[in-house]
């Protein structure tokens, strides 16, 4: 059985009350029309009555005929009570035998034995405290006045005469308001019929999910919004396919995010970095024996593993240069112990190299080498490029050394070197072997460099 939602539930609701109003509005005018219909018809009613009690005056009063006329007319279930007066007020005859004789001294017998004319006084009921209806009529033969005609209704009465009328009233409401509820859930159910579809979309789009499409599309106005929302899912699912590539294609994640959220700006500053540098050895030579796509396929397996353990303790990668990347710890943000996490990243690099070489191995292939180096200094990082095209980077004295160190760790055939600014931050928490004071090209004097021993886990 289809649920219905709390929207349709609380609009048939509304709608339901609103109908019901409207209806029960509706009945009780025509109730007050039916009773004013009522009131008019025993008006000229009462002329008849008149018209026909008059014959039972000539050529002599035939009482008989008066009480028959009395009782006929009484008979009418909106009639309280009928009699006929004299003209001096006394009971001649009354649908009540007990009073035949009495005198009626109501103040509305007085009015209408003064009165020449038919007339209906509205009064209340000092016994009942109902509402009632003084009918009087006067008998005259010629220019003589016989008597007076009268007949009473009350709101009791009158009610008990509707009575039929208003059980129709009531049953043709009920359907009426049956039939309205009906249709008022078939159309709030079908102008609502994707609202279900679309919170739960919402729900599903808040939580990232993306993979999903609303059925219902039409070409009302819910229907419409149905189809807008689907548009703006397969919007979001090309803006994150867009945005996963694009940190695919940033040199990390960190700065994609950064780019994405403008919190990086067109230029560069100064920062305190740590630089690693990592190549592969005689890797010209070891491509020259594959095909590009066994080329390929290496070099995406060796830089996947790297980079994550880079990754996983804080660094960025800047740039891949061909066997090469280059990594850097402290920009774009700046993290705790730059120096230990580079040198730990660098450590880690080498020893899951051995994982990485067994696995070859066990293919047939020959293990790879590498050559790992880390520096440390200030250097202008920053987005820099142009408005169609930028890159985030890394330019100064410790990016040009660690490439540059790379041929030191290839004269002597180490596997990881760092510069004297890393070994005197680290020199408590690894040990370093000096290998001496060495020209390097592009600086005036001399530069120390020292190992971290294979031995170093």
């Amino acid at each position: 059985m289809k649920k219905f939602n709390k929207l349709s539930i609380k609009l048939c609701i509304f709608s339901s009350v609103l109908i019901l109003a409207i209806i029960g509005v509706m009945a009780h005018f025509i109730v007050k029309d039916a009773t004013a219909s009522l009131i008019t018809e025993f008006k000229l009613r009462s002329d008849s009555f008149a018209r026909a009690a008059r014959e039972a005056f000539v050529p002599k009063l035939d009482i008989f005929n008066l009480h028959l006329r009395v009782n006929e007319i009484s008979g009418e279930k909106a009639v309280k009570y009928a009699l006929i007066t004299d003209k001096d007020g006394k009971i001649i005859s009354h649908s009540e035998a007990e009073k035949i004789g009495e005198k009626d001294s109501t103040p509305e017998g007085e009015a209408a034995r003064h009165h020449d004319r038919s007339l209906v006084q509205k009064f209340i009921s000092t016994e009942s405290g109902q509402e009632c209806y003084y009918m009087s009529v006067p008998i005259v033969l010629g220019s003589d006045r016989l008597a007076t005609a009268i007949v009473a209704l009350s709101s009791e009465t009158i009610n008990l005469a509707l009575k039929d009328t208003k059980a129709k009233i009531l049953i043709i409401s009920l359907i009426a308001l049956l039939c309205a509820i009906l249709g008022t859930i078939i159309i709030v159910n079908w102008f609502t019929r994707a609202l279900p579809a679309l919170v739960k979309a919402a729900q599903e789009v808040g939580e990232g999910k993306l993979d999903f499409k609303i059925k219902g599309e039409g070409t009302d106005e819910v229907g419409l919004l149905a189809k807008a929302f689907n548009n703006m899912i397969k919007g979001l699912r090309e803006r994150d396919y867009i945005r996963g590539m694009f940190k695919k294609y940033m040199s990390s994640k960190e700065v994609a995010e950064a780019v994405l959220r403008g919190g990086l700006s067109l230029g560069g500053e100064r920062k305190n970095i740590v630089v690693l540098f990592a190549d592969i050895r005689d890797f010209s030579k070891i491509s020259s024996n594959f095909e590009p796509e066994e080329t390929v396929k290496l070099l995406n397996a060796y830089f996947s593993k790297m980079t994550k353990i880079i990754i996983k303790r804080g660094g960025n990668i800047d740039k891949y240069i061909g066997d090469g990347l280059l990594a850097i710890f402290g920009a774009p943000f700046s993290i705790k112990n730059a120096e230990l996490q580079a040198v730990s990243s660098a450590v880690e690099m080498r020893n899951s190299l051995k994982d990485f070489n067994s696995k070859r191995e066990s293919k047939g292939f020959n293990p790879i080498k590498i050559g790992i180096c880390v520096t440390a200094g200030i250097a202008v990082v920053g987005n820099i490029g142009s408005e169609e095209h930028t890159e985030y980077t890394a330019i100064g004295e410790p990016v040009n050394l660690a490439a540059r160190l790379e041929g030191i760790n290839k004269k002597f055939g180490t596997n990881l070197i760092v510069s004297k600014s890393i070994s005197d931050k680290m020199k408590e928490s690894f040990p370093f072997k000096e290998l001496g004071a060495h020209q390097i090209r592009g600086w005036k004097d001399p530069l120390e460099i020292f190992e971290i021993p294979e031995s170093v886990k």
